[in-house]
């Protein structure tokens, strides 16, 4: 949990005077007090950490164009040769539109601190050689560091809402290309940010089922970052598809194209045969036998996922449901609840 409280001061006679700041606590109304260099306090009564911020300022800026559109061809060229995508995609491929864009992304400096408290489940064989569940307690902390951006605007359905690279060489200004205009609040985007770098603290932590946790997540620093991209319209046997390239590294960032049905059929045939040989080591005992009977019925659901839904290959930061063998497999391989 966390909040921000702006800092005050006053001047006389030309110089600096801090300002002890009494204030109410959003969530519970006990009084914070915040004195002279303080940068965190918190709450008395319900113990929320709070971040003290100047009245300063977003610092903008932008990185430069270094992928010409030569460039943004050849990635795109590479990249229908990589994957499960269709083989006739490197011949019939035609590129339709290719244009350059400037998209803004909220970067925020933060630091996480977590802790948290569970168990971890394993299975032993004991002197009988019977499969037993251990539960072995945890106690993790979690202090990190993250440079995390978000989209501030709404791009469409391109999938990009993160960035990989954070490096480049910044330039006064990216009006040289069409530029969209942030329309995420900084609030927003760093209420979000809170979301996701919580969740991954809890992940980094590896408990498997956890009891208790404490999180907290202090901002440090933030900017609007105007990042440039290329987006590439292309055509495949009479449908549209497109991809978007990075304009600092040439990298494909997302992308849609038309899937290879000889990797459908591969991926149901052999989930198939080898989800039922799992299955049928059942008879190997109770404990065991359930165990592989769910992972090869695991196996199965995801060989065929892919088969119901390779027709088309989708890569970047667009939404996709887990599918129900993946949350079995998991289950399984967690040890689920108690």
């Amino acid at each position: 949990m966390w909040g921000v409280i702006t800092s005050q001061e006053s001047t006389r006679g030309g110089e600096s005077l801090q300002i002890t700041v009494g204030i109410n606590c959003p969530s519970c109304g006990s009084r914070i007090d915040v004195g002279e260099g303080d940068r965190i306090v918190i709450c008395p009564g319900c113990e929320k950490v709070y971040v003290v911020v100047g009245p300063g300022g977003v610092k903008e800026m932008a990185y430069r164009m270094v992928i010409t559109e030569e460039g943004a061809r050849k990635a795109a060229r590479r990249w229908f040769r990589r994957g499960a995508k269709s083989f006739h995609l490197r011949r019939e491929a035609r590129i339709v539109e290719l244009y350059p864009v400037y998209l803004p992304f909220w970067r925020f400096l933060v630091r996480g601190l977590g802790m948290v408290l569970g168990y971890n489940v394993t299975y032993v064989k004991d002197s009988n050689g019977n499969l037993r569940r251990s539960e072995t307690p945890e106690e993790k902390t979690v202090i990190k560091d993250y440079d995390w951006t978000l989209i501030a605007c709404d791009a469409g359905d391109i999938g990009i809402r993160r960035l990989r690279n954070l490096e480049g060489e910044v330039i006064e200004s990216s009006d040289e290309f069409p530029t969209y205009e942030p329309t995420t609040s900084k609030d927003a985007a760093m209420d979000a940010t809170v979301r996701e770098i919580t969740e991954m603290i809890l992940r980094e932590a590896g408990v498997q089922n956890i009891t208790e946790k404490w999180t907290y997540v202090i901002p440090r620093n933030a900017s609007l970052l105007y990042y440039p991209i290329w987006i590439v319209r292309y055509t495949f046997r009479e449908k549209m598809y497109f991809l978007t390239v990075d304009g600092v590294t040439g990298e494909v960032l997302s992308g849609r194209a038309p899937g290879e049905p000889l990797f459908r059929a591969l991926a149901l045939s052999g989930g198939a045969a080898l989800g039922g040989a799992l299955s049928s080591l059942v008879v190997l005992g109770k404990e065991v036998g359930v165990m592989m009977f769910f992972m090869g019925l695991a196996l199965f659901l995801m060989s065929y996922r892919f088969f119901r839904h390779g027709s088309e290959i989708v890569e970047g930061d667009f939404p996709r449901p887990a599918s129900p063998g993946k949350k079995l497999f998991m289950s399984m391989m967690l040890g689920g609840g108690r």
